[in-house]
Formats: C-alpha cells, sequence, structure tokens
C-alpha cells in the first residue's frame, strides 16, 4: 500500500510539472503576439488610424522613381521607301551572227573584245562558186534583152505572142542574175549593228552554215536588268523612277527605270521593270549578278517620328506622349513608313512631346521624366545626328533602369531589418 501511494505521488507531482509548463509557454506566446498586435494597431502607426506601411501607400521613401526618358516631336522631314531585289545585267542588245550561205572561212577580221561598227566586215567567206554563178546568170540576162530588141524590131513581121514570150525570159534572166549577185555578196559577213564582240566561235578553214555561230555581238553602251515588283508596290512606280545598283565586289552606280509592263504576271503577282543604266563601272557586265534598290515612294517635308517611337497594339500603330508626368498611348495614323522615320498623318497634335523609345519598358499612365537635351555643337546639325540620338535612346533608358532596380531591391531588405528589430524587441521581453 505504501508503494503504491508513492507512486501516485510522483506521478501526480509530474503531471502537474508538465502543466506549470504548458501554461507559461502559453503566456509567452501570449505577450508576443500582443506586443506585435500593439504595434500594428490602428491609430499608432498612422495617425489616420488606417494600418500599412506608408512606403506601401506609396508616400513614403521608397515609392519608385519616375523613369528617365527621352522625348521628340513631330518634325517635317524628307521620307523615301525603297524595295530592294535583285537581277541579272543584260546588254542592250546582242546577237548570234551566222552565216547566211555556206562556205569556208578564209579570213577573221575581229576578235572577242573588240568594238566594231554597223557594216563592218567581220567574216570572208569562199564564195567563188557564187561569184560564177552570178556571172553566167548575168550573161543570159543580156542574151535575153539583146534577142528582145531584134525581134522588137521585126515587130511587124512577128505576132505578138512570141514577143511577150520573149520580154518574158527577158524578166526571168534579170531576175536569177539579182538573185545570184546576193547570194554572192552574202559571203561577206558583216556587223548588224555597233558592239562589242563578246564571243568567237569559228576558225579559219573551217565550214560556216546558216546554224553555226560565228561571232557573238552586244550592244554594251547601256546596260539592263529586268526587276519583278510585287504589284502591292508597284502602284506608285513609273518610267523615269531612280534605282541603285550594287555588284557583288560592293560598287554602286545609279540607274533608272526605262520601262513598265503594261500588265501583272498572274503566276507571280509582280510587274516587270526595265531598269537602264547610262554610265556603270569596269565590273559591269552581261551576265553579272546585281542587287537593286527601286525608289517606290518619296516625301519632300512631310510630319514624322522616329520609328523608335512608334510600337503596335492590336494591329493599330501607338506612340506614348508625355502629359503632367505620365506617359498615355495614343493611337496614331501613319503615311508613309521610311527606314528610320514614318510619316504623321494624325492621331497627336503638333508640339506634344512624345517618347522617343517606346520600347524602354513603358506602360500606360507610368510616372516619367524628361531627360534635358544636351545643346547641340552645330544649329545646322546633319540628318545623320538625329538618327545617332535616336540610337542611343535605348542606353539612356537602360542606365536610368539600372539605380531604379537597386533601390526597389532596397526596400525590402529595409522592411526585413524593420521586421526583425520588432521581432527582437518582442523576443527581448520574454523570459
Amino acid at each position: 500500500m505504501f508503494g503504491r501511494s508513492a507512486d501516485r505521488e510522483s506521478w501526480r507531482g509530474r503531471r502537474g510539472l508538465h502543466a506549470a509548463l504548458l501554461l507559461a509557454t502559453l503566456a509567452m506566446t501570449a505577450s508576443a503576439c500582443g506586443g506585435e498586435a500593439g504595434a500594428n494597431a490602428p491609430g499608432k502607426g498612422d495617425k489616420s488610424g488606417k494600418g500599412g506601411n506608408r512606403s506601401e501607400m506609396g508616400g513614403g521613401p521608397g515609392a519608385p522613381e519616375p523613369l528617365a526618358i527621352a522625348v521628340v516631336e513631330i518634325e517635317p522631314a524628307a521620307l523615301e521607301r525603297h524595295y530592294r531585289t535583285s537581277g541579272t545585267l543584260r546588254a542592250l542588245r546582242s546577237a548570234e551572227i551566222v552565216a547566211l550561205q555556206p562556205g569556208v572561212v578564209l579570213e577573221l577580221r575581229a576578235e572577242e573584245g573588240d568594238r566594231v561598227r554597223a557594216g563592218q566586215t567581220l567574216v570572208r567567206l569562199d564564195g567563188r562558186g557564187f561569184k560564177l554563178q552570178a556571172a553566167r546568170d548575168g550573161l543570159t540576162a543580156e542574151n535575153a534583152a539583146r534577142e528582145l530588141q531584134r525581134l522588137e524590131q521585126l515587130s511587124e513581121h512577128l505576132s505578138r505572142e512570141e514577143l511577150d514570150k520573149q520580154r518574158f525570159a527577158m524578166q526571168s534572166a534579170l531576175a536569177s542574175a539579182q538573185v545570184s549577185r546576193h547570194q554572192a555578196s552574202q559571203t561577206t559577213v558583216v556587223a548588224p549593228f555597233s558592239g562589242t564582240i563578246t564571243r568567237r566561235a569559228i576558225d579559219v578553214g573551217n565550214l560556216a552554215t546558216a546554224s553555226t555561230p560565228l561571232f557573238s555581238l552586244a550592244d554594251l553602251s547601256v546596260l539592263d536588268v529586268d526587276l519583278h515588283v510585287p504589284e502591292r508596290e508597284a502602284t506608285t512606280v513609273q518610267a523615269g523612277a531612280p534605282a541603285t545598283l550594287e555588284l557583288q565586289d560592293g560598287s554602286r552606280f545609279a540607274a533608272r527605270v526605262e520601262r513598265r509592263s503594261p500588265v501583272v504576271d498572274p503566276l507571280t503577282g509582280t510587274v516587270k521593270f526595265t531598269v537602264r543604266a547610262a554610265e556603270y563601272p569596269l565590273g559591269a557586265v552581261p551576265g553579272a549578278f546585281v542587287r537593286a534598290e527601286l525608289l517606290i515612294d518619296r516625301r519632300v517635308a512631310a510630319p514624322s517620328l522616329p520609328r523608335s517611337a512608334i510600337f503596335e497594339l492590336e494591329g493599330a500603330p501607338h506612340v506614348y506622349v508625355v502629359e503632367d508626368g505620365r506617359a498615355h498611348r495614343r493611337r496614331v495614323d501613319l503615311g508613309l513608313v521610311g527606314e528610320l522615320r514614318a510619316e504623321l498623318r494624325g492621331g497627336v497634335e503638333a508640339g506634344a512631346k512624345i517618347v522617343a523609345d517606346a520600347g524602354a519598358g513603358i506602360t500606360e499612365s507610368m510616372p516619367v521624366k524628361v531627360l534635358q537635351a544636351a545643346p547641340a555643337p552645330d544649329a545646322a546639325a546633319p540628318a545623320v545626328s538625329k538618327t545617332s540620338e535616336a540610337e542611343a535612346v535605348p542606353k539612356a533608358s537602360e542606365a536610368e533602369a539600372v539605380p531604379k532596380t537597386s533601390s526597389a531591391e532596397a526596400v525590402p531588405k529595409a522592411s526585413k531589418s524593420g521586421a526583425a528589430a520588432k521581432a527582437s524587441k518582442a523576443g527581448g521581453g520574454a523570459p
């Protein structure tokens, strides 16, 4: 009995100790929660009675700074739009020279690269057989003419039928003589037009026929190239429009549209333009590959903006206009779009401050501040400097974005340190 009583008393003592420890733990937890609740109680952190951090409400020093941006205004500028394609140069005209009458080549009077005149002799063939035949036909015609003259003197004793028969024989002999003389003259091959010999395909002693080319002749006074332009781009291009051609070695030379095809190719949907160059470098020869830039449209002094200031939203062009320190979207109407600038037809009034780089992380109603433009060294600044400034906008935006990211990252660190201090104070009150 005594042993059982002792065990029971020991068990009750341990149970009471556990209960006391549990009560102490609950008391410490309640005091900590009460201190933090008191720190966040209405009326203590803010006189307005609203809880929360002032930095989160946007009124404290932790609020994000406005983004520094560059702005541009609508300015008149000369705009051009080009269509780029390629083609192969060809001579103004070319021909494969052949012999109209067969014959053995006796003499060649031109070589590759020689410039020849129209009517100049290039090849002399062996035409002795044609010349002999022409001489024989000539004698036959003379005899027929003499016989007709003798019969006409005896016309009183002859019938009209005999005279007509002899007259026909004479005319036939004259025609045969003319054919023979023409065939004999074709044994000398001449240049049909002035140009340059680009190829020689026969040697002395070879038999020249109508199916054997003797020379290739090309008129290199001008060079042409055929460009095929899509129907949509070809609407504003007419004869006389300027173009620029570029060879494989980088040489560039001017050309112009000589003529335009009056129809659209139904298979490709393109229009053929013949572009002609009157002056060209030595490397420009028939068959050379060239890149071409064809002027499609031009504006002399159109109100325009840099293309970097324009962005597309839901298929429509927009810009950001700075008003009261904030960026606001505005839809605009564009006209001719060039390589660096675009024509503005409406949507923004003249004098408005427009964000120069619409892709620098700008959003609707975002607070921004305008960078002060550096003074220009020369009042008459060239157009290239404007392009350089437009290209420098993204770099300035990136430079401004770096410190903002650092300050934004510093805010959570300060909040964490404040929360740690509160926790330490709450923990310091506990035993």
